[in-house]
């Protein structure tokens, strides 16, 4: 395509279009990865104290960055608040939920986490058209694009939810969407034990 023009402007809006492409390439490749990765047998993982409240600060801080439209708030639990959990792993829970969210919302996407009957949660919901509830276990299976106004043209491959599940699993809780009732979009809640015992000794691969 270069070759076809003489035009600078052209060539460099061609090579920004190229970059562009060469950027989604790498998502694809990164999610595949990882998805791959989380399906092969049992994973080796190093589970930690995590400071839910900084992490939730941190992934806002990382939304935000990006320039998104919706404004970025956070439900903070009381600081210290902490749950075991493979840090790299449930970051990528957070942030993947969050540009989800990012993609359908209007006007605002909500982080929150805390702690309950033993369990720890983290939860992503926005102000968008929702998911319908016949369709709320399929948007977890790999390459699922819903065909309605909350995936058109939205972007995004059909994995970043499927890694979610996948890593729920693994921390031995689960991963569900519903209706917010804040926000009226979808809230996705991911739960697991505060304590993940017999996994300790495991170390990330």
């Amino acid at each position: 395509m270069l070759a076809d023009t003489d035009d600078a402007d052209d060539r460099y809006k061609q090579l920004g279009q190229l970059d562009g492409d060469i950027d989604e390439l790498n998502k694809l490749i990164d999610e595949i990865l990882t998805y791959a990765k989380l399906e092969q047998g049992i994973p080796v993982l190093n589970f930690e104290e995590v400071d839910l409240c900084a992490l939730l600060q941190q992934v806002a801080k990382e939304t935000e960055a990006l320039g998104v439209k919706p404004r970025i708030t956070t439900q903070l639990p009381p600081e210290g608040t902490l749950a075991e959990a493979e840090q790299r792993y449930l970051h990528r829970v957070l942030q993947n939920l969050a540009g989800n969210a990012v993609r359908y919302a209007r006007s605002e996407v909500c982080l929150s986490a805390g702690i309950y009957d033993n369990c720890a949660y983290i939860a992503v919901e926005d102000d968008g058209d929702g998911i319908a509830e016949k369709d709320r276990e399929r948007v977890f299976q790999p390459f699922t694009r819903l065909d309605d106004s909350r995936t058109r043209a939205s972007g995004g491959y059909g994995l970043g939810l499927s890694i979610v599940s996948r890593i729920a699993f693994w921390f031995g809780g689960n991963i569900k969407v519903e209706a917010s009732p804040t926000l009226g979009g979808a809230k996705f809640i991911m739960t697991w034990p505060i304590k993940q015992k017999n996994r300790n000794k495991l170390k990330l691969a």
